[in-house]
């Protein structure tokens, strides 16, 4: 099966979309060595339990701090780890006898504590907390190996003698049960497996806070009515500590990634066994957020990248743009929206520390003598559009933002601040709410509309355009919000709130609608090491959504004139499709029907006649491949037509 990648270049993070995805699941530690075991069973309903002693143990985890603060020197994961930790909420726990039975079992609550019922024996008993949890607060497995498919955990050896069983209580929470930040204390470093699991309780606990459905009352307990809590679907992720879950594709890189279709996160664990010098995700909170983004968008939206390659400063395809763009804003928008990290004021009056309005990737530990460690990828989510670290904008054509990854994450990021504060320099936040946000990107809100509701115009269920960029958000979102302030912002970035610049949608029109390509630019290398050289998706392409009835047997056709021999080619896609260079244009799979004459200025056809119904998209492109920019200086005036009636596009 045909399978494609979306390799993060700039970032530690991909997506790989399509469940059968070759030998995914090979290679290494995650090695088949015969048919995978099932999971070990879900078990977090206690026992009930008659004249019960009750205990109470304390649970929580150790993590790497990350220090960043901004423009200064030494950022990264810190060498020394912060004894305090976190506690450990809403996961499983289960008590053993001394012949390693069960006994009890539970679910920790949200302060980390497990209290459980015991039968009043006298006996040396096992406590151990698992990283998973099923229930109402956040459903996840953190598993090592894909072939064993077991749980981390982490235990305490405790004694009921006759003296407690006299009791009805015993209180052992001044000795907590801790998960491991530190290999030299345990190997498998325990606190990673927690830490990518309070992650996404806190990613469940943010989206339920900002869309209302966070209970009946304000007493945060769950509800039995959907209208009213919500909890994610199940996600499972896959770590292991010094192993890189990517070395199956390439070992030279380093990347966490999502599979689309399976529910299946990978998170980076080193490389080789190292965690020291190498890079690593299980405490890179960006990283793990940004990748459960992609979950959420497999799960709750219309998730249509296509992979690829991309970069933070590149213009790449919009659909690529917009998923990797929400991922990037919806980790900052977790970060600092979460109670446990905005107890201080930033320097611009944002609620939180002022990282977590970065993406922040690190690599190894922070040593000040050695030098080792530091910060891979950091860039600022609020910093001004134009001369921006990352997708500085301030010298493209308009609408550019929507095929630019980071400029869609700014957007989404300022336009979700409040107008009373300054995202930078005076300029006020756009005041949308991230409940709006959620209705356009999954047609759920709390007024009982839910995912795959059609009175909710969204990706998910907007099926007139099916096709999600950042130009048909930022259209969508104006049937239910706008600002003054927020179409600054817009403007800022480039962005616009159509879809003009990208899957334009075409009818039949006896009107004439002219479009003229000004120039375009040669093919260029994404990165220094890209091999492939890309045409710029904006100035060199039109793209138009078009639908096509089975019934119908109409030729496509582009009629254009051409000054200094500018060349175009018309090429239709199929839905869902990858966009072909010139250069590896021997890849035709996703292609339905192309025309691509040699001579400047020729008519160019194709025949739709056998072409299942649905919707395509047409390209006109211009043919820079292999020519210098003096070659692409000129212009070239076309017209798309169905058969002889003009096709135009309409204003969304």
């Amino acid at each position: 099966m045909t399978f494609r990648f979306l390799s993060t270049a700039f970032l530690s993070a991909c997506l790989v979309i399509n469940a059968g995805c070759g030998n995914l699941l090979t290679g290494d530690d995650f090695s088949s060595r015969g048919p995978a075991k099932l999971e070990p069973d879900y078990h977090g309903e206690p026992t009930p339990v008659a004249n019960p002693i009750t205990v109470t143990v304390a649970t929580k985890f150790l993590y790497r701090t990350l220090q960043f603060v901004p423009g200064a020197p030494g950022n990264g994961l810190l060498k020394n780890i912060d004894p305090t930790g976190i506690p450990i909420p809403f996961a499983e726990f289960h008590i053993y006898d001394s012949n390693n039975l069960r006994v009890q079992q539970g679910e920790t609550d949200t302060n980390g504590l497990a209290t459980f019922d015991l039968p009043k024996v006298a006996g040396t008993y096992t406590f151990k907390i698992f990283s998973r949890a099923d229930n109402e607060f956040v459903k996840v497995r953190v598993l090592e190996d894909t072939y064993l498919n077991e749980p981390y955990s982490v235990s305490k050896v405790f004694t009921l003698t006759g003296s407690d069983i006299e009791g009805s209580t015993k209180d052992l929470t001044s000795s907590p049960v801790v998960a491991q930040a530190d290999e030299a204390i345990s190997a498998k470093i325990e606190g990673g497996a927690f830490n990518i699991m309070y992650n996404i309780l806190l990613a469940n606990e943010y989206i339920r806070r900002q869309i209302g459905k966070n209970g009946d009352s304000n007493d945060g307990a769950p509800s039995t009515n959907p209208d009213k809590w919500w909890v994610a679907d199940k996600v499972i992720v896959y770590w292991k500590m010094g192993f890189n879950p990517y070395s199956t594709y390439n070992p030279k890189a380093l990347l966490s990634y999502y599979v689309g279709g399976s529910g299946n996160l990978f998170i980076l664990g080193g490389n080789n066994g190292d965690v020291k010098v190498s890079d690593t995700d299980h405490f890179d909170d960006s990283v793990i957020l940004h990748e459960y983004a992609h979950f959420l968008e497999d799960k709750y939206s219309n998730a249509q990248s296509p992979g690829g390659s991309h970069s933070g400063n590149f213009i790449i395809d919009p659909r690529l743009a917009w998923s990797e763009g929400f991922a990037n804003f919806f980790q900052a928008a977790v970060l600092s929206g979460t109670a446990l990290y905005s107890n201080s004021q930033s320097e611009d009056g944002l609620p939180g520390s002022s990282k977590y309005r970065y993406y922040l990737d690190s690599y190894g530990y922070r040593d000040p003598i050695q030098g080792t460690g530091g910060m891979g990828i950091a860039f600022s989510l609020s910093e001004p559009g134009a001369g921006a670290s990352y997708d500085g904008i301030e010298n493209d054509l308009a609408g550019s933002g929507t095929f630019r990854e980071v400029s869609v994450a700014r957007t989404l990021y300022k336009s979700t601040r409040a107008t009373t504060v300054s995202y930078s320099t005076g300029m006020p936040g756009g005041g949308i709410t991230f409940a709006d946000v959620w209705k356009v990107f999954s047609g759920e809100d709390n007024a009982g509309h839910s995912r795959t509701s059609p009175l909710i115009k969204s990706f998910r269920n907007y099926g007139t355009y099916p096709i999600p960029n950042a130009g048909l958000f930022n259209y969508l979102l104006t049937n239910y919000t706008t600002t003054a302030e927020w179409n600054d912002i817009i403007n800022e970035e480039k962005q616009r709130k159509t879809t003009v610049d990208y899957a334009y949608r075409l009818q039949a029109n006896g009107g004439s609608c002219p479009t003229t390509f000004t120039g375009a630019t040669t093919e260029k290398q994404m990165y220094s090491s890209d091999v492939v050289l890309r045409s710029h998706q904006q100035m060199n392409n039109d793209f138009y959504l078009y639908y096509h009835g089975a019934a119908e047997s109409e030729t496509i056709s582009l009629e254009y004139n051409s000054t200094d021999g500018q060349d175009l080619d018309l090429i239709i896609y199929y839905g869902g499709y990858i966009y072909v260079e010139d250069g590896a244009w021997a890849n035709k799979s996703y292609i339905a029907g192309y025309s691509r004459s040699t001579v400047a200025g020729a008519t160019e056809s194709v025949s739709m006649m056998g072409r299942p119904s649905g919707f395509y998209i047409i390209n006109v492109k211009v043919k820079a491949h292999g020519k210098t920019q003096p070659q692409l200086s000129g212009t070239a005036t076309y017209q798309l037509k169905k058969d002889s009636t003009n096709l135009c596009g309409i204003e969304n």
